[in-house]
C-alpha cells in the first residue's frame, strides 16, 4: 500500500508542480529602475554596456532578458554559461551577433553576460 503524504507536504508538492511551465515573473517597476541604475564596476565594461547592452537589457518591452531579474535569466542560466556566450557572439532572435558591441572580445561579452545576468551590484 502507497504512503500518504501530510497534508502540507501535498500543498507543497501540489504549489510547485504548478508553477513549472509557467512564464516568469514579469519584471515590476524596480527591477526596471534597478537594471536602468546598474552598471559593471570595471570603467571598460561599464562603457561597454552603456554602449551594447542597456538599450535592450533595461527595457522590459524590448524582448531582451532585464539586467539582474533572475526570473527572466533563469532558463538561460539552466543551459550554462559558455552556451549564453555563444548565442551572444552568434547572435539570438533580436539580438545581433556580438550583442552590438564590436569591439569586444569573448571575454568582454562573457564578464558583461555574468553583469547582467546576475544579482545587483
Amino acid at each position: 500500500m502507497g504512503k500518504t503524504w501530510p497534508h502540507g507536504l501535498a500543498l507543497l508538492a501540489a504549489a510547485l508542480l504548478c508553477a513549472c511551465g509557467q512564464a516568469p515573473q514579469p519584471p515590476g517597476p524596480a527591477d526596471v529602475e534597478r537594471a536602468e541604475r546598474a552598471r559593471p564596476a570595471d570603467a571598460r565594461l561599464a562603457q561597454r554596456y552603456e554602449q551594447a547592452c542597456v538599450l535592450c537589457h533595461a527595457r522590459p518591452d524590448s524582448g531582451a532578458p532585464l539586467s539582474h531579474h533572475a526570473p527572466s535569466w533563469s532558463a538561460r542560466l539552466e543551459r550554462g554559461l559558455p552556451a549564453l556566450v555563444q548565442s551572444v557572439q552568434a547572435g539570438k532572435g533580436g539580438m545581433p551577433a556580438g550583442g552590438l558591441c564590436a569591439d569586444c572580445s569573448p571575454q568582454d561579452l562573457e564578464s558583461l553576460t555574468r553583469f547582467m545576468s546576475g544579482p545587483s551590484p
